[in-house]
């Protein structure tokens, strides 16, 4: 009986088990994890933004507290400004290196024209009219204010994210601008990227009719299964579409065009220039990767603990059905072998019932009257009207009309009718108590409607109107009926 039970469970814990795994295989191998992409381009976008501030701020304070900067125009000779102006740039260059979050690969100073004066560890870009390629720059030196942006030029190899702030001069008055540029390329989005989801980033500069990828950190499933396929998507027409809305929104657009086991979502480049300059996409796995295999651990786990509830569920039904089933089975042999006395003594929940029948049967079978009285003696079986009227019979014993006491007549005849018959029952009821006579099965009720009936039956005998008190003789209750007038 307990390897059945146990077989029987078990398997049920298996099926609910394997199909629970199936299910929610199922489940997982159609979710997509659309979110993930959106969440790391935002997350890129604001590192990189708030990069340009912190970097904003530290060109600001280095331009207000540095006497180098405010006294570089003083010199006269241009030749010895331009080495002076290089030496403050590698100064700054250094202190950049541990304050900024990005070692800048360029320090530049220019004057309040923006012809540069000097840059850092070269000569080059001396003389050159920085402010005519980058008129934004100037007009922001001018007006006294920081700004950040990306500048873009192939055929001078720049890629930079840079940002400036003015420096003044004694007088107050601004006399030039610090420029940092670091370098817009695949390592500064893999940093980008390790900094914020560790997805794949990809920057694209949007024209009129086409996408330039501008650097790439590639990482994942997007490095592994088809990174020139993923490339080739994200400037393929519907990728380009998709980069001119994020670009127009400032929202973030779902990218298509790359392949389907990616998500890429698009988000413009803000804190840059006019926040038109770049859009940052973010490429992600299309389904949660390792998500069945790390559910297939905790469902053995699962399975064992089932198994091991289902053994101990089995030994305790066991122990709880079927030894006294066996009980029973041993007694009903034992009888049947001769020992014809033997009864069932058995309390249980289930089977208590089945244990009475079982021997109220053995007795009705094998002659045997049973014991129908409780513990204390008591009948089980429900009182009858016989036994209250042959109880009455015996116990009301009738003086003769002419006796009784007048005091207790005209107290009888004044009493209540209701009170009268809740006092005799009461006091009757007590005094066969008092003899340990019997009484649960002489109801109020029974006895006052036998009591009226005697003295309905006595009143058309004698012609005059009876009651009853109660008196005791002999150790008996009797029914002394007295008559009122």
């Amino acid at each position: 009986m307990r390897e059945r039970i146990i077989a029987v469970f078990a398997v049920v814990v298996l099926v609910v088990v394997v199909l629970s795994f199936v299910i929610m295989r199922a489940s997982l191998g159609d979710l997509a994890n659309k979110n993930e992409a959106p969440r790391a381009a935002t997350a890129a976008v604001a590192l990189l933004q708030v990069d340009a501030l912190r970097t904003e701020r530290w060109l600001a304070h280095q331009a207000a507290t540095s006497r180098e900067l405010a006294t570089l125009f003083e010199v006269p000779d241009g030749q010895a400004r331009g080495e002076g102006a290089t030496k403050v740039a590698d100064g700054l260059h250094e202190v950049a290196r541990a304050a900024l979050p990005i070692a800048p690969e360029r320090v530049v100073l220019v004057d309040i024209k923006g012809v540069v004066v000097g840059r850092n560890g070269s000569k080059l870009l001396r003389g050159e009219m920085l402010g005519e390629r980058h008129p934004e720059m100037l007009e922001t030196l001018k007006a006294g204010a920081t700004a950040s942006d990306v500048w873009l030029d192939s055929t001078r190899g720049e890629q930079l994210l840079v940002s400036y702030a003015p420096f003044r001069g004694r007088d107050g008055e601004v006399i030039g601008g610090l420029i940092i540029g670091t370098q817009f390329n695949d390592e500064r989005l893999g940093a980008t990227s390790q900094g914020t989801s560790g997805s794949s980033l990809v920057a694209v500069v949007v024209s009129a009719d086409h996408a330039d990828l501008v650097a790439k950190a590639l990482v994942g499933k997007a490095a592994e299964d088809n990174p020139k396929g993923l490339l080739d998507g994200l400037v393929s027409p519907a990728a380009l579409d998709a980069s001119r809305q994020a670009m127009a929104s400032g929202q973030v657009v779902d990218v298509s065009g790359v392949p389907s086991d990616l998500v890429a979502a698009a988000r413009r480049l803000t804190g840059y220039g006019d926040d038109k300059r770049a859009v940052i996409v973010a490429v992600a796995s299309a389904r949660i990767g390792g998500a069945v295999g790390a559910m297939l651990l905790p469902l053995l786990g699962v399975v064992a603990l089932g198994l091991l509830l289902v053994a101990v569920a089995g030994f305790l039904l066991d122990a709880y059905i079927s030894r006294p089933v066996g009980d029973l089975e041993e007694g009903l042999l034992a009888i049947i072998n001769g020992q014809t006395e033997l009864r069932f003594e058995l309390e249980h929940a289930v089977l208590g019932g089945l244990v009475f029948r079982l021997n109220s049967l053995l007795n009705q079978l094998l002659g045997v009257t049973e014991d129908t009285t409780d513990d204390e003696g008591r009948p089980s079986y429900a009182p009858r009207p016989a036994d209250f009227n042959a109880a009455l019979n015996v116990d009301e014993r009738m003086a003769s009309a002419d006796v009784g006491d007048v005091a207790d007549a005209v107290k009888l005849r004044d009493e209540d009718r209701d009170a009268y018959y809740k006092r005799i029952y009461a006091e009757y009821i007590t005094a066969k108590r008092s003899f340990g006579d019997p009484v649960d099965h002489i109801t109020e009720s029974a006895f006052t409607a036998r009591i009226a009936e005697s003295e309905r039956q006595l009143s058309q005998k004698h012609a005059r109107p009876f009651r009853y008190r109660i008196d005791v003789q002999d150790k008996e209750v009797v029914l002394i009926a007295v008559p009122l007038g």
